[in-house]
């Protein structure tokens, strides 16, 4: 018997907290290091965009 699609809903979305804290903690350890400015301003960018896209998987 398969098991009901909340269930891949919940693990997908604690895989997604989980990977989202990841990326919170490597973004807050590359802004903390000597770049260029350009580099932070990708990394800025890239933020933006995993939440962006976390907001709207877990909207659904």
């Amino acid at each position: 018997m398969a098991k009901p699609d909340a269930s891949v809903t919940e693990q997908e979305t604690k895989i997604g907290r989980r990977v989202s804290g990841q990326v919170s903690v490597l973004l807050t350890e590359i802004e903390k290091e000597d770049v260029p400015d350009r580099l932070l301003e990708l990394a800025r960018e890239l933020q933006k965009a995993l939440n962006e896209r976390i907001a709207a998987k877990t909207a659904k």
